[in-house]
C-alpha cells in the first residue's frame, strides 16, 4: 500500500517540478545573446544613433532588438519611425505585438484598432491584427477562459518506485519481495492540462472569481500498476488587500475537490479549503504563500482491500519566493510543511518538511533565430518525512523515517506564442531507515504544450 502512496506523492512532485516548466517565460527585456548577436545589436544601435531619421536603419535595429529580447528598445525604435512617417500600419502592428508580449493589452489594442482602420492594408497584416485583437479582447473580457494542455512521453528507470533489491522487512524480519515488486524501468505517455475561468467582480479591489479544473494521467507501456489519474477542482475569489498600505497584495480563499485513481482503480477522494496570499515585496521580489486543509477519503476495492486505513486529514503550508536577479535570470526558493493525521492508523500519520530552490535563465533562440527566447530551469528539493509510530506489519520496533532528494533540469523551446516543446531530465532519490522504501528513479520527459 505504501508503494501506491509513493506513486501518488511522486505525481504531486512531478506537478511542482514540471507544471510551471511546460510554460515558457515570456521575454520582457534583453536576453543573453551570442557574441555575434551582441556585435550585430551594437552595430545596429550605433548606426541608429548616426542616422536617427532613417526608416530602414530604425526598422533594422527594431528587428534585431526584438530577436534578442530587447522589446523596450524595439518599441522605442518603432515609435520613432512613426514620428518620421505616421502612415506605417505594419510598424503599428509590430508595436501592438510587442506591447502584447509585455502585457500592456490596452496599448496593444489601440495600435491594433488603428491598423485595422488603415486603408489598403494587406490580407496578411489584417489577419494578424485580428488574431491579436481577439487575444486582447479575451484577456480584457469580464468573463474569460485560459488554459494549457500538455502531452509527452516519459522514461523512468524505476517506474513503480520499487526498492533496489528484493530484501525488505516484514514483521521485523528480513524477507524477500517478489521480483516483480523490485524497481523496474518503463516508458509511458503523460498528459496533463488545466482550464481556468476568471470572472471579474468589478470592484475597486480588482476582485475576480477564479475557478480551475486540473487533470493528469499517465499510461505506462508495461507497468499498469504505475498508472495514475487525477482530477482536481479549486475555486475562490481573489482580491487586492491592504489598499493604500501595500502596493500589491492579493488574498484568495478557496475550496477544493479532488479524485485519484491508481491502476485505474479508485484510490481516494478529497475535499478541503484554504487561503492563498501573494505579495510583491519589491520590484524584483514576489512571494506566494498558501495554507490548505484537505480531507482524504481512501476507498477499499478489489485491488486495495485495506485502503481505507489511510483515511485522514491533511494540513499543509507552502511559501515560494521568486527573485528577478537580472533581466534574464530568475531565482526561486520554497519551503513547505505538511501534517497528515489518519483517523485510526497512526502508523501512517506523518510530518513532512521540505525546502528547495532553483533558477531559470533565458537566452536568444540559437537555432531558429525566432523572436521568442528559450529558457533553462534548474531545481533541487529536499524533503524529510517522520512517521508517528512503527508499522507492525513492516517492523514493530522502528518508526519510519525517510528523506527525498529531487533534482531536475528543463529546457523550454517555444515554437510560437502558444506552443512550447519541453525536454527535461530528473533524479528522485529516497533514503529510508527501512529498506522497503528506498528507491532511485531517473527520468526523461519530452513533450509539447499548447496554451489557449
Amino acid at each position: 500500500m505504501s508503494r501506491l502512496k509513493q506513486l501518488v506523492c511522486a505525481f504531486f512532485v512531478w506537478v511542482s517540478l514540471f507544471g510551471t516548466a511546460v510554460a515558457p517565460a515570456m521575454a520582457q527585456g534583453p536576453v543573453n545573446a551570442s557574441a555575434e548577436q551582441e556585435r550585430e545589436y551594437e552595430a545596429a544601435f550605433q548606426e541608429m544613433l548616426r542616422r536617427p531619421a532613417d526608416l530602414e536603419v530604425l526598422f533594422k535595429f527594431a528587428t534585431i532588438a526584438t530577436k534578442t529580447g530587447d522589446y523596450e528598445g524595439a518599441i522605442s525604435a518603432l515609435e520613432r519611425m512613426l514620428l518620421v512617417n505616421p502612415d506605417l500600419p505594419r510598424v503599428r502592428l509590430e508595436l501592438a505585438v510587442l506591447y502584447y508580449r509585455l502585457g500592456s493589452f490596452e496599448v496593444s489594442r489601440t495600435y491594433l484598432e488603428t491598423v485595422l482602420s488603415s486603408p489598403g492594408i494587406t490580407p496578411e497584416v489584417r489577419a494578424r491584427a485580428q488574431q491579436y485583437l481577439a487575444e486582447v479582447e479575451k484577456r480584457n473580457a469580464r468573463s474569460r477562459f485560459v488554459g494549457e494542455v500538455f502531452a509527452g512521453v516519459r522514461y523512468q528507470s524505476n517506474a513503480n518506485l520499487g526498492p533496489p533489491t528484493s530484501s525488505v522487512r516484514l514483521f521485523g524480519q528480513t524477507a524477500n519481495l517478489n521480483q516483480n515488486a523490485v524497481g523496474t524501468a518503463d516508458w509511458g505517455v503523460v498528459g496533463s492540462g488545466y482550464v481556468r475561468h476568471i470572472y471579474d467582480l468589478g470592484g475597486q479591489d480588482r476582485g475576480a472569481l477564479e475557478t480551475q479544473f486540473t487533470g493528469y494521467a499517465n499510461r505506462q507501456f508495461t507497468l499498469s500498476q504505475a498508472n495514475v489519474s487525477i482530477l482536481d477542482l479549486t475555486s475562490g475569489p481573489r482580491f487586492q488587500a491592504f489598499q493604500g498600505i501595500f502596493e500589491d497584495v492579493t488574498i484568495k480563499p478557496l475550496m477544493s475537490l479532488g479524485y485519484i485513481w491508481v491502476n485505474d482503480v479508485p484510490y481516494y477522494g478529497s475535499y478541503g479549503s484554504g487561503v492563498e496570499a501573494g505579495a510583491l515585496l519589491s520590484d524584483k521580489l514576489r512571494n506566494t504563500t498558501n495554507f490548505v486543509y484537505r480531507r482524504l477519503m481512501y476507498q477499499d476495492s478489489w485491488y486495495l482491500p485495506f485502503n481505507s486505513l489511510y483515511t485522514g486529514n491533511e494540513y499543509s503550508a507552502n511559501s515560494t519566493f521568486q527573485y528577478a536577479l537580472t533581466d534574464v535570470v530568475a531565482l526561486f526558493a520554497n519551503g513547505n510543511v505538511q501534517r497528515y493525521m489518519t483517523d485510526n492508523s497512526p502508523q501512517y500519520a506523518y510530518v513532512l518538511l521540505g525546502v528547495g530552490g532553483g533558477m531559470q535563465f533565458r537566452f536568444a533562440d540559437p537555432l531558429f533565430k525566432s523572436q521568442l527566447p528559450w529558457s533553462v530551469a534548474l531545481s533541487a528539493n529536499v524533503q524529510w518525512w517522520n512517521y508517528d509510530q512503527p508499522d507492525a506489519v513492516v517492523d514493530p520496533t522502528v518508526s519510519r523515517q525517510q528523506n527525498d532528494v529531487i533534482l531536475n533540469i528543463t529546457l523550454s523551446v517555444p515554437f510560437d506564442e502558444r506552443t512550447t516543446m519541453t525536454v527535461s531530465g530528473g533524479r528522485f532519490v529516497r533514503s529510508s531507515n527501512i529498506p522497503n522504501y528506498d528507491f532511485v528513479n531517473n527520468s526523461f520527459l519530452m513533450g509539447v504544450s499548447w496554451r489557449f
